[in-house]
């Protein structure tokens, strides 16, 4: 019984996030039935749920469109926490001119535990993009994204996050560390991830690891887009990357 009502607490608060960043996403008004559809949620569930975050504060109810908005409660999130952790502005400014520069989308991810969470999306202009909702998560050892932060960790490290993620497969475990070494060997080399692998069939991703660490958090800025756009102007993208974040983050400490 105990179990059953973490998990539904855990869910609960999962969605509660997802709902957020939803918001902060794609629009600022929205139905139940777009957030329900958008989402995959039930929709009595996510009826329950925005009733739940308008009584709190954090959302806002239009009677004459049946609407939910965020309130300036939500805005003001992690205000106190933001320039501590992402530099003042300075990342965001980085970012924005990566996104001018390229018209591809950009993202941020960092890890956590087996896995890569993208954390913060800036849209792609380009006509052809690529689409990435914040929140998604992919694994460490399965993503080109967890190959870069794995390239940061030693080797004893890998081999003992291969093996955890493949504790009852012993052999698969082997093979797939043999494949993840050599692809962190060529990350070592280059200093960014190159990759045509992506969940989105004829994507394509570079990335590379942000210099500083934020709170000891490693994160790294990617951009993403059509495969072959990519990889033609893989150079020009890790430039305009690294003088990004040359010109407007030099000045902050390296931890």
């Amino acid at each position: 019984m105990a179990q059953l009502m973490h998990q539904d607490q855990a869910r609960s608060i999962k969605r509660t996030l997802e709902v957020l960043e939803y918001f902060d996403e794609y629009k600022t008004r929205a139905s139940v039935g777009e957030i329900s559809r958008e989402l995959g949620y039930p929709q009595s569930s996510t009826s329950i749920l925005l009733k739940s975050l308008l009584n709190l504060g954090y959302l806002a109810h239009d009677e004459k469109t049946r609407t939910y908005s965020p309130t300036a409660r939500v805005a003001l999130l992690g205000r106190g926490i933001r320039a501590h952790i992402l530099g003042d502005g300075n990342l965001m400014a980085a970012l924005d001119e990566i996104s001018s520069k390229t018209g591809e989308l950009i993202f941020l991810a960092s890890s956590a535990g087996l896995a890569v969470h993208y954390i913060y999306v800036i849209p792609a202009t380009n006509p052809l993009r690529m689409h990435l909702r914040v929140g998604a998560v992919r694994p460490l050892t399965g993503s080109a994204t967890g190959h870069l932060f794995l390239s940061i960790r030693t080797d004893a490290e890998i081999a003992d996050i291969v093996r955890r993620t493949h504790e009852i497969d012993e052999s698969g475990a082997q093979n797939q560390l043999d494949e993840v070494m050599r692809s962190v060997r060529k990350i070592r080399k280059k200093g960014f991830v190159l990759s045509t692998k992506t969940v989105t069939p004829g994507g394509g991703v570079l990335a590379m690891m942000l210099p500083l660490r934020f709170d000891s958090q490693a994160v790294a800025v990617c951009l993403g887009g059509v495969a072959s756009v990519v990889v033609e102007n893989a150079d020009r993208y890790a430039r305009v990357i690294q003088e990004a974040i040359a010109r407007h983050m030099s000045g902050l400490p390296k931890v």
